[in-house]
């Protein structure tokens, strides 16, 4: 990849352009571009946009679709390449464990939370046990005849009973509260706030603000995807006329009604108008 970064970096310095001119040219962001030229691809998200990058690239330094196609399909082989490799040593990896003990058994793991929770609630019945034995052997113990003791101590087998009945209502409610209020934070943890989606009709750079942050910047291709799940006031930037299909929840916006600007259209997302 880095021969490829090579050839463009010296393709764009034989024609005396910067990048700061091919970034307001193409949309792409500079340290995409210098990415591209120094074969540091990881920065760049998804095969997708680096395959676009490549082409739009090349097609504004002027190289021909023969060559571009080479390009193209150069970068593939590597990909190709770093994949087999990916397998090959994943595979040894494999074969190395298996040959250590054929009979290995899967282990299978519990999220912490539900181990913190078992073991609470067995320390609570363990000394929920240990405590009934205690007031049973207190019950057991030989009480003297009223003639020879004192009323009280007629009455201490009936006291500790209501002791025992008492303690275990108190733990097994303890118990009960604790169990809900698990059920309860994954009943919300499983909620899912409503999606943004933006289709591409055709190739389209497209930027997305929230709170003054760029949460996406690039372009997207005819047919191409974006989704988001969010409940935050956004900024949605793209060209005008615009390309893009926008739906929040299942319902179409109509982002052709936000504001133009030197040929870019500007539209404030406000999700609970959208709801």
């Amino acid at each position: 990849m880095k021969d490829i970064g090579n050839f463009l970096r010296e393709r764009r310095e034989a024609s005396g352009i910067s990048l700061i001119e091919i970034e307001k040219d193409l949309k792409i962001r500079k340290k995409y571009l210098q990415a591209l030229e120094e074969g540091n691809i990881d920065i760049i998200p998804g095969k997708t946009y680096l395959v676009g990058y490549l082409r739009n690239y090349s097609k504004y330094l002027g190289i021909d679709d023969e060559n571009i196609i080479q390009i193209i399909q150069t970068y593939k082989n590597l990909e190709k390449q770093k994949t087999d490799l990916k397998e090959t040593k994943e595979e040894k990896i494999y074969l190395k464990r298996k040959d250590r003990s054929i009979f290995e058994k899967k282990k299978f793991f519990l999220p912490i939370k539900y181990v913190y929770l078992t073991s609470f609630v067995l320390i609570i019945f363990i000394g929920l046990f240990l405590l009934s034995r205690s007031l049973r052997e207190a019950q057991d113990f030989p009480v003297p005849s009223p003639e020879i003791g004192n009323e009280t101590d007629i009455n201490i087998g009936e006291e500790a009973s209501d002791i025992s009945t008492l303690t275990e209502e108190f733990i097994e409610s303890e118990a009960e509260a604790i169990i809900a209020e698990y059920s309860t934070e994954d009943s919300v943890l499983a909620e899912k706030l409503p999606a943004l989606k933006l289709i591409a009709n055709d190739r389209a750079w497209l930027k997305i603000i929230s709170e003054d942050k760029i949460v996406f910047e690039g372009i997207l291709f005819e047919g191409e995807e974006y989704f988001w799940e969010t409940d935050q006031i956004l900024e949605i930037i793209t060209e005008y006329p615009t390309k893009i299909e926008a739906y929040y929840d299942d319902e179409s916006i109509e982002i052709s009604k936000g504001t133009i600007d030197n040929y870019l259209l500007k539209y404030n997302f406000n999700p609970t108008q959208n709801i």
